[in-house]
């Protein structure tokens, strides 16, 4: 079993969780095997449900009396348990997005209070979304567990959980946490071997099944790869089953089209490139009508990365931010690397420059800001004073972080250098292919795979940790 930095959040709530655990996140991710470990590992009596599957447990939440003692009893009565005893007792809600009573039902939950309950779903960003859109295209208010229940969105893995499974010494990898937090070099053994972890953690991308079939190998990609075309199978059967039919072509559309956005020098996602009939300037506001609610769908079901762009880099970014103007990252690296195909994965694993690797290494670190929870916008301004473009800009506690990154050979950083000339930022940063090092106009070079630390530059205050 991969070790999982929920599995932490999940023991914390055991010892001073009040409220309903609900996990929700992209399918496939691991929510159900890491659950089942955790109630297993520190329960005598667990209690499962996969409510897609069991219809007699569905049918609890779905008639009668919704107090937390009568859907108690009703489980009781199905699973021929003689007794429960709440301080030794889990239940937990798997695909709860099947039953809207399940959901319901976290909040009956809370309020009596005696029984661990953990609520699982791959659908629950879509479902709790306060205005999704009906079959007939209108706006309508769906069922909200949230209030009632803890939420943790849970992500495919990171790279140190990559490294975790690739068997580095976690007193290592806490070792580099260190020297990129003190901004010193890394010693070059362990600086090639990390970086090269990166670049197949950038082809396995973090989910589950895709790096497990790699740790079976080692050597080739193909059992990896055919994990992630399965993944890719099951978004677009899940689009196809849970988009209303007439939105379902339009949301799979939008799928489609991220690896070409990204692709863009740019990388801007632009509505009219998708839809023909919007590909000229005068018809773009068509476009984006036409397909807005269906991107907003795919970040609802986890599966993008939304980058906003700002006006100006100033404190609170959000303030700031432009909320029709950005680019869509996938949320997990490796299914967009799958997507771009075999030169793509080739060129990555080879450490081919020659090949443009652009489009995957801003997603990888995107994903790594994500992450880290940081959420990362962006800044482009193309004519005039003050030109130029900044790949990410984030918010620390230490004040605002301009960020750009460097794929290939060309080190030349004319936008990093002169964002503090016209911005108040409290940090220049490089993520590229190099070790660390602060240069004389102040700007911090990091190797790629730092940025999947970037919780380790933050001075986050003690109260908040």
């Amino acid at each position: 079993m991969f070790r999982r930095k929920v599995y932490d959040e999940l023991m914390d709530w055991k010892q001073n969780g009040k409220k309903p655990l609900l996990i929700y996140g992209q399918r496939q991710v691991g929510k159900t095997y890491i659950i089942d470990h955790f109630a297993k590992e520190n329960f005598g009596t667990y209690i499962y449900a996969d409510l897609s599957r069991d219809s007699a447990f569905r049918q609890i939440f779905e008639s009668g009396d919704q107090t937390a003692e009568s859907i108690i009893q009703s489980i009781r009565v199905v699973r021929r348990i003689k007794d429960m005893d709440p301080e030794d007792t889990i239940i937990f809600l798997d695909e709860v997005q099947e039953s809207e009573g399940a959901i319901s039902s976290l909040k009956a939950f809370r309020t009596d209070g005696r029984f661990r309950v953990i609520a699982s779903g791959s659908m629950l960003g879509v479902m709790t979304n306060p205005n999704p859109v009906s079959e007939e295209g209108e706006r309508q208010n769906s069922i909200s567990p949230m209030g009632s229940a803890r939420p943790v969105d849970m992500r495919s893995m990171d790279f140190e959980e990559f490294l975790w499974a690739n068997d580095i010494p976690a007193d290592a990898i806490s070792k580099v946490r260190t020297l990129i937090k003190d901004r010193e070099p890394i010693p070059e053994a362990i600086l090639e071997e990390f970086s090269r972890l990166y670049r197949i953690f950038m082809i396995t991308g973090g989910m589950p099944a895709s790096v497990q079939a790699y740790v079976d190998e080692k050597s080739t990609f193909s059992g990896s790869q055919d994990e992630l075309e399965d993944i890719v199978l099951q978004i677009r059967h899940d689009i196809t089953r849970c988009c209303p039919d007439k939105e379902v072509t339009k949301t799979l559309e939008c799928f489609d089209s991220i690896p070409y956005q990204l692709a863009d020098t740019n990388k801007r996602f632009h509505y009219s490139k998708i839809d023909p009939e919007g590909s000229y300037k005068k018809k773009s506001r068509k476009a984006a009508d036409r397909y807005m609610e269906n991107l907003l769908w795919l970040r609802d079901a986890g599966y993008g990365n939304f980058c906003y762009a700002l006006t100006q880099i100033k404190t609170p970014l959000k303030g700031q931010s432009k909320r029709d103007v950005f680019k869509v990252y996938m949320s997990d690296t490796g299914i967009l690397t799958h997507m771009y195909g075999d030169a793509m994965i080739s060129a990555i694993f080879t450490s081919d420059q020659s090949y443009n690797q652009g489009a995957v290494t801003e997603n990888m670190v995107a994903e790594s800001l994500v992450k880290c929870g940081y959420p990362p916008m962006y800044y482009n301004k193309k004519n005039g004073a003050g030109r130029m473009e900044i790949d990410f800009v984030v918010e620390t506690f230490g004040g605002i972080a301009a960020i750009e990154v460097k794929s290939g050979k060309d080190r030349d950083a004319p936008s990093i250098n002169k964002v503090s000339d016209h911005f108040e930022v409290a940090r220049k940063i490089m993520f590229e292919n190099g070790n660390i090092r602060v240069d004389e106009n102040g700007i911090e070079h990091y190797p790629l795979f730092a940025s999947a630390f970037f919780d380790s530059m933050d001075e986050r205050p003690a109260f908040l940790r």
